[in-house]
């Protein structure tokens, strides 16, 4: 091997190879030395001259580049990742004195008409500045390679490679960075010369021509190795606080194309040098940069963004959300998408102290509803819990309740009430009825009174409950959102009406007793309890409710049911719709005599409690004390009710 990439001698024979001498006789043999250490060992000591050292760099992408994963992992374990990130070092050294040199001599001198600069710079030995066919100055290539052979040493193994960082990894993060802002600093340059300079095509066409494809290459392969990197548990708090990683992510993934060649307004922390690069990197810059750099950069921003350590960190990061947000908009593959719709969910987790204001941010907003439209359901899934960790927040409830009329709230109820047969157990559908009844328990009143007064709202609930193609984790938030809707809308509110609407249409809900304490929570307050009695089909849907029979809830479902009979009996306004409601005479009948006395009222009149007497009597005797005391109480009250009924007949 290295008579390969050393095709020289060192002796005076011309130049020519000399022959390797003959072992003597009982000699030990040398020791075999494996072509991966050989490789190694070649990159390492070859310095100089340049094109040596490109060369054996070349070969070592072609020796590196192969699928086998176990011997990644032994090119890992023999040192690789060391070897190539001290040539990187040493190569991002020797261009970043070429990029001073430049600015020195005035920007993009060898591209404008610096042939000065490029005199005096070939002068002094550094052939590294020149361009060259391959895209990019000798300089860019040989980075390019190198960064190609660090993504190929690296797909290895995750032990592998989470050993790899353990040893090597905090180091090398800077130079990664180094690597993905040189290109961005090239655009500035270019635009900076361009506009001084009046050149044809002005800035747009000197930022679109000034990288070149050796860059693109190197910020794709770093990308690919922070994307890896990202997966290691160990690596992602490091990684996010590492000076200058986020901002030049951000700028990678930074699709805007408005004003896209315009310093934007700076917005600088003090001190950091990264940090103002990405400021004053033209808007949209990430659209010079590979679509696979981009990609690998959202992989890596979700990654990063999984840590919780890492996300308040990653909000406050100037143009960071609404960057990841474009990428829904922009990019044309559905991983990316998927990534995007991830990473927004990751991020509006926010930390255990803290709930992200995202509700504020319509880009955010707009995102969130085209990927709850997607044909994809995990990206689904993820939009809807990025919706229900927003709404975790009140001050974030009353901005989702009003963006564009309720667009939100229609989105919400379009998913809740979707009876695709395909999508039965969508888990967006229960994200998005989670989300509706977390905004319902909000304590700013214009939440829940945009709630109460949107159109259609109530009635959705409702005939989810009724549907067969609803999980039933969907109907409990169902039933839950419209108890809570009752707690909150009385009249005279306009929507009360449609509640109790709504109800009456959800009554058949046994499995919790969710509508019958909606109905009591109804009737609880008085003025409502006349609006009750003369609302269509209310009581016969609430007698049903206080006589239903034979689910594990029924219990609780007929105390509700029969405790908002008695209180709607108080009001005499309504006595004499109740008492001539065949079902609530029946209803409060039964809870008269009480459980303990089932079989006489078997005996006496209804032929409901006749097949259930034997379910009575067993629950009679196995109930404790204190629900015996419990319904003594209530059938006192249950006994007025009914005195005051019959008395209106």
């Amino acid at each position: 091997m290295l008579s390969v990439l050393f095709p020289w001698s060192r002796g005076s024979n011309n130049g020519q190879v000399e022959p390797a001498p003959e072992p003597h006789l009982g000699a030990s043999p040398e020791p075999v030395i494996s072509p991966l250490r050989q490789m190694l060992d070649a990159v390492n000591m070859t310095i100089l001259p340049h094109d040596v050292r490109v060369s054996c760099i070349a070969q070592a992408c072609d020796f590196f580049d192969h699928r086998d994963r176990v011997a990644h992992d032994s090119e890992l374990r023999e040192g690789a990742a060391n070897v190539l990130l001290q040539k990187l070092a040493f190569a991002l050294h020797l261009n970043c004195e070429d990029e001073e040199h430049v600015n020195r001599n005035g920007s993009g001198g060898y591209r404008y008409g610096g042939t000065d600069a490029i005199v005096a710079h070939r002068a002094r030995g550094r052939a590294a500045v020149m361009p060259s066919p391959g895209g990019g100055t000798d300089g860019e290539q040989e980075i390019a390679m190198i960064a190609s052979c660090l993504e190929m040493v690296h797909r290895a193994s995750p032990e592998a490679i989470a050993a790899s960082f353990e040893e090597v990894g905090t180091e090398a993060l800077p130079l990664m960075v180094a690597v993905m802002e040189r290109p961005f600093r090239r655009i500035q340059r270019e635009v900076r010369w361009a506009e001084k300079e009046n050149m044809p095509g002005g800035p747009e066409r000197a930022a679109a021509t000034a990288v070149s494809r050796a860059q693109k290459l190197a910020v794709q392969k770093i990308t690919k190795l922070l994307a890896i990197y990202s997966l290691v548990p160990q690596a992602k708090i490091p990684m996010a606080r590492c000076p200058g990683m986020l901002p030049v992510l951000v700028t990678i993934i930074d699709t805007h194309s408005f004003n896209r060649v315009r310093p934007a307004a700076p917005a600088l922390h003090p001190g950091s040098n990264s940090r103002r690069l990405q400021t004053q990197a033209a808007s949209g810059a990430g659209l010079y940069m590979t679509e696979a750099a981009r990609f690998n950069t959202i992989a890596t921003l979700t990654n990063l963004a999984a840590a919780e350590e890492n996300r308040m960190l990653m909000l406050a990061e100037p143009s960071l959300v609404d960057n990841v947000a474009r990428v829904v908009h922009n990019e044309r593959s559905d991983v990316a998408r998927q990534c995007s719709a991830l990473a927004i969910m990751n991020l509006s987790n926010g930390d255990r102290e803290h709930v992200p204001e995202m509700a504020g941010n319509e880009l955010v907003l707009e995102t969130i509803l085209r990927l709850m439209k997607d044909d994809q359901p995990e990206t689904r899934r993820n939009a809807a819990v990025a919706l229900f960790n927003v709404a975790c927040a009140d001050r974030n409830t009353v901005r989702l309740a009003r963006y564009r009329d309720g667009i939100i709230l229609e989105a919400l109820i379009e998913i809740v009430s979707n009876d695709d047969p395909n999508r039965t157990r969508d888990e967006a559908r229960i994200n998005a009825a989670e989300t509706l009844f977390n905004m319902s328990c909000s304590e700013v009143r214009e939440t829940t009174d945009r709630m109460a007064d949107h159109t259609g709202l109530l009635e959705s609930l409702a005939m989810t409950l009724r549907s067969n193609g609803a999980a039933l984790e969907v109907k409990m938030y169902c039933a839950a959102t419209l108890r809570r809707m009752a707690e909150i809308i009385h009249a005279p509110q306009p929507s009360q009406g449609a509640l109790l609407t709504a109800l009456i249409k959800a009554s058949g809900w046994t499995r919790t007793a969710c509508i019958a304490e909606a109905f009591r929570s109804q009737a609880e307050v008085s003025e409502n309890r006349l609006h009750m009695a003369e609302h269509h089909g209310l009581l016969n849907a609430l007698s049903k409710m206080a006589l239903a029979v034979g689910g594990e809830e029924d219990d609780r479902v007929r105390e509700a049911a029969v405790s908002a009979i008695e209180l709607m009996s108080r009001d005499e306004s309504t006595r004499e719709a109740l008492a001539h409601n065949e079902g609530v005479i029946m209803a409060l009948t039964r809870a008269s005599y009480g459980n303990d006395n089932a079989d006489e009222f078997e005996t006496t009149n209804s032929r409901v409690a006749s097949q259930n007497s034997s379910r009575q009597t067993t629950e009679s005797d196995t109930t404790p004390l204190g629900d015996n005391r419990m319904s003594r109480d209530q059938g006192r009250l249950v006994q007025v009710a009914l005195k005051n009924l019959v008395a209106a007949m």
